[in-house]
């Protein structure tokens, strides 16, 4: 049975407003979009779908040729079903390629940044420097912030211990030959043998972290970002005052939310957080 004319668009407010600027046809082709993208079925016909979305066959019919004009919709002649086309892969992509790491990563970290009210930073890579390039602080009262823009020798710190645990083992040998290994702190020497350990450590944990090493009285937490082919693009990493007896729980946290960037960005998660190959020794 037809859906009554009047039922409320899936695009619209719950609230209708007194004027709303929409032009209808394009509104109903929305509609239809949505409709398909989110249905079960992969296709339906013409029925199906003007029922369901509550149009006339008519308005349905001229609405699924127009959108087949422009491959976002696509007709199986045989069987005179609709299903979503090729086109809107293409859209897609297009916004897709043209999101930067910032972007895709802003929500997570805000949603980090507030559940563990300490401060959320994105660090990219880029050769042997990580740049503080986004920065969510989830507490008003209490706050430690990385200057954005700021950068950091790859070697150094808690964000390169997360990294090297995580690299291939080609770029991990090398990164690891050189003269300026700060893993620790400034000043601190590295013994090969403890830092071998932390980093198969920190490869089993998917975080790594640092209980006022660095900072006194500071702990931090990193994990790394991977893109579509694998590479590590950058890590997250948190800031915050807060108990031993919550490291664990918030080091969980910064690994979830470093693989869901990663996913977002493409990334065979499983692959790249449980690599097969070991680490070198410095």
């Amino acid at each position: 049975m037809k859906k009554a004319a009047t039922e409320a668009s899936p695009l619209k407010g719950k609230k209708a407003s007194a004027y709303k600027p929409i032009v209808p046809a394009v509104d109903q082709a929305l509609q239809l979009l949505m409709y398909l993208s989110e249905n079960t079925e992969i296709s339906l016909t013409l029925t199906e779908i003007c029922d369901r979305i509550g149009i006339h066959k008519g308005k349905g019919y001229t609405l699924l040729n127009t959108l087949k004009q422009y491959d976002l919709i696509q007709k199986d002649d045989r069987t005179k079903t609709y299903h979503l086309g090729l086109g809107i892969i293409h859209l897609a992509r297009n916004l897709l390629d043209n999101m930067d790491i910032n972007t895709y990563a802003a929500p997570y970290l805000a949603k980090l940044a507030d559940e563990t009210q300490s401060t959320a930073h994105l660090l990219t890579v880029n050769r042997d420097v990580v740049y503080v390039t986004s920065i969510f602080e989830g507490s008003p009262d209490i706050g430690f912030t990385l200057r954005k823009g700021y950068q950091y020798p790859l070697t150094h710190g808690v964000h390169g211990r997360a990294i090297a645990a995580f690299l291939p083992e080609s770029a991990c040998r090398r990164l690891l030959s050189g003269d300026s290994l700060r893993f620790y702190g400034e000043g601190k020497p590295v013994d090969p043998g403890k830092l071998r350990t932390d980093l198969l450590s920190i490869r089993e944990q998917g975080y790594a972290l640092d209980q006022g090493e660095l900072i006194h009285g500071i702990t931090t937490i990193s994990s790394p970002i991977f893109q579509k082919n694998g590479e590590i693009i950058g890590c997250v990493m948190l800031f915050g005052v807060f108990s031993d007896s919550k490291s664990d729980d918030f080091g969980i946290k910064v690994r979830d939310t470093a693989i869901r960037i990663s996913t977002a960005l493409g990334a065979d998660t499983d692959q790249c957080y449980h690599p097969a190959h070991p680490i070198p020794l410095p």
